[in-house]
């Protein structure tokens, strides 16, 4: 069998390949993944254990695991090879017995999840797999990268319609995702990818459903606190209850960012977390002119809209 090389599949021993896989399948014995599930308070517990249950157990007979792409604080991503077809995926492996409750629970939501969405804007998931040792979530790979760096990389070609048109990408996924009274709960740059390296012709995704929960009812809030800082929105912070409008709240921090460059509460009077947050809880951003006058007023009127501090009056309508 050949082996799998960045991208080209070429001759090589699979005496190599067996034992990077060996070396990523660690013997441990800990709780089992029911018992640590019923310690959540997810309320889709029972559809988690059912996706668990129900994983694959074939993936080494499928695929051959390629480079590493990233690393996150409960997985490491791989490009990975379909040997059937010789098509290029990315995984996302978990180390099964690593895991705490809090953690397994993010692992099995996003294939839960991913299953039940279909939006060009929404990464795909191509299968769920459990080995002895191992939880991998297969999907597609995006090449282009994640946006700010694409635009970054690429600041003296873009102009505000480029932009534009990867919010309204952006915008109409979100709008999928609340329809179906899921909530992301860590929306950030870093979670919006692009599917080819040019940001003027690629399709942006929505990606990392782990901290995401589907609510049981569209009036249904939550209280826990989780998020990316940054991005957290105002009653979030607070502990109070929130839903759908935490999201338009990251969502708004997001479009901001990419209209102009930098993100709205990280100025020169911001020194730590706590004078963040509350810069943020008062709704503290500005338009500065320098990076804010070739912006046309209808892009600054849907940020002020999106990051109003009163969940009740934000923008959920774009």
């Amino acid at each position: 069998m050949g082996n799998y090389c960045g991208g080209l599949w070429c001759g090589g021993s699979d005496d190599d390949e067996n034992a990077s896989n060996e070396d990523l399948m660690r013997q441990y014995k800990g709780p089992s993944s029911d018992s640590l599930l019923r310690t959540v308070k997810n309320p889709d517990v029972g559809s988690l254990i059912e996706i668990e249950h129900e994983a694959k157990q074939n993936f080494h007979d499928k695929f051959i695991l390629g480079r590493k792409l990233g690393s996150g604080s409960f997985a490491t991503v791989y490009e990975c090879g379909e040997i059937a077809t010789q098509k290029t995926y990315a995984c996302k492996v978990y180390d099964r017995h690593q895991l705490d409750a809090g953690a397994l629970e993010c692992a099995l939501t996003e294939p839960f999840l991913l299953r039940r969405m279909y939006h060009p804007g929404i990464v795909r998931c191509q299968g769920f797999y459990k080995e002895d040792n191992m939880y991998i979530l297969v999907m597609e790979e995006l090449r282009g990268g994640d946006v700010f760096d694409k635009l970054r990389e690429m600041k003296d070609d873009i102009h505000e319609r480029d932009v534009c048109r990867l919010v309204k990408m952006f915008l109409e996924a979100l709008t999928y995702i609340h329809a179906r009274n899921i909530v992301h709960r860590d929306l950030k740059l870093e979670n919006l990818m692009l599917d080819s390296p040019s940001p003027t012709s690629s399709t942006l995704k929505i990606v990392d459903f782990g901290f995401a929960i589907q609510l049981p009812h569209k009036e249904a809030t939550l209280t826990e606190v989780l998020g990316t800082p940054g991005y957290m929105a105002p009653e979030v912070i607070q502990g109070g209850p929130y839903g759908k409008p935490a999201d338009v709240w990251s969502a708004g921090v997001i479009v901001y960012t990419l209209l102009c460059g930098y993100p709205p509460f990280h100025h020169d009077r911001i020194k730590n977390i706590q004078t963040l947050f509350r810069s943020i809880c008062c709704g503290f951003y500005f338009f500065d002119s320098v990076y804010w006058s070739d912006i046309s007023l209808e892009a600054k009127d849907l940020v002020s809209k999106m990051l109003r501090v009163n969940p009740a009056e934000r923008c959920v309508h774009y």
